[in-house]
């Protein structure tokens, strides 16, 4: 998710390079997922990749996502990230950066994905802005799910002891 931001490139970049099956650019702004879109393309033209415009708010639109893709490795890279901006829209930042962040880690959870990585911030740590805020309670909800117990074929399963991972990576400004 959040193929077209700048982290959400930049992945798309590194995980094109190896040489995945196939590769779903899920994002918001058709202009940015269509000039990534582009770029790989030309970069991988044997690769594979489905440019998918829709908005992590909307669960149903993701559950067809994942139903038509079934993505085994899922990097929820989507987020408002302007500190400034988010304490203006707190709305916003709230949707999208929490419950963007449920509706992915759901789906996910709901398609069996083998591993999903929640791009966070430094700003999660002890967080004084909202946007901290919301990343550190989409830390939360992701870093839950890892501890759910799932069930395949009617037996339970630990996402501890399982092949299934949930994991939070936090990205600082540096890089």
């Amino acid at each position: 998710t959040g193929a077209g931001g700048s982290i959400g490139r930049e992945l798309c970049r590194q995980i094109a390079r190896r040489n995945p099956a196939e590769l779903v650019l899920l994002g918001h702004g058709e202009n940015s997922i269509f000039e990534i879109l582009l770029e790989l393309q030309n970069d991988y033209p044997d690769l594979i990749i489905h440019p998918v415009i829709a908005d992590v708010r909307n669960h149903e639109r993701l559950t067809q996502i994942f139903e038509q893709h079934q993505p085994q490795i899922i990097f929820h890279a989507a987020a408002h990230k302007h500190v400034p901006l988010m304490e203006a829209n707190i709305v916003e930042a709230v949707t999208n950066n929490v419950i963007g962040t449920r509706n992915v880690t759901q789906a996910a959870l709901d398609h069996h994905a083998e591993r999903f990585v929640l791009i966070s911030t430094d700003k999660a740590v002890r967080p004084s802005s909202i946007y901290g805020a919301t990343k550190r309670v989409a830390e939360m909800i992701v870093l839950d799910a890892s501890k759910q117990v799932d069930t395949y074929a009617g037996k339970q399963v630990d996402k501890y002891t399982s092949t299934h991972a949930f994991t939070v990576v936090r990205f600082g400004n540096v890089l």
